[in-house]
């Protein structure tokens, strides 16, 4: 079982992903065999933004030639994409946005060329992990829900599930054991779905 943990928050210790972390222990603590973890941070990586030029819908190819032509193929391989991220202005960081937005190829692949560049028949399964400062509001996360349905179906993976947590300005994370319990518990389920 292939996992790309994609760490979307430019803050490596942070609220998110400490979320990631015990999401993590929770896939390592049942010890499946052939376990492999990828984990990325856009923010550590070369990513271009997308400059709608339509290249892409041209000739299947991206003007930019960077950290993205290797993310594709992560893509691809992997059985279960995670994401974590906090949520600026009820959105996506820069970074993280930035590599979405540049999924316009595995789109122009599949919709315009009709010959995905990821294989459309493999089972995966995608999970958001996102954690906003304010405490709880109506439509706190309803941006970032939306973006990482759309990311999810352009990489053809199922948008298993999320988990979202409100008011970490105040109240991190690291302080919450019930919230850590329960990502851990992500993670364990997450392994029984590929049994």
């Amino acid at each position: 079982m292939k996992v790309l943990a994609i760490k979307g928050s430019p803050r490596a210790q942070g609220n998110s992903s400490l979320l990631m972390e015990e999401v993590l222990n929770g896939l390592k603590e049942k010890g499946k065999e052939g376990l492999e973890i990828n984990t990325i941070n856009p923010y550590q990586l070369d990513i271009n933004p997308c400059i709608n030029c339509d290249n892409c819908q041209q000739e299947l190819k991206c003007i930019f030639d960077d950290d993205m032509n290797d993310l594709y193929m992560k893509f691809d391989r992997s059985d279960i994409i995670l994401v974590a991220t906090s949520v600026y202005f009820n959105g996506t960081p820069a970074k993280l946005k930035a590599m979405i937005d540049r999924c316009q190829l595995i789109w122009s692949s599949k919709y315009i060329f009709d010959n995905s560049i990821i294989k459309r028949d493999k089972q995966r399964i995608g999970y958001l992990l996102a954690t906003g400062g304010a405490p709880e509001y109506d439509e706190q996360f309803c941006c970032i829900k939306k973006v990482m349905k759309m990311f999810f179906k352009v990489i053809n993976t199922d948008f298993k599930n999320k988990l979202l947590i409100s008011n970490v300005d105040k109240k991190p994370v690291k302080n919450r054991k019930k919230i850590l319990n329960k990502a851990y518990q992500i993670g364990l389920d997450l392994t029984e779905a590929f049994n």
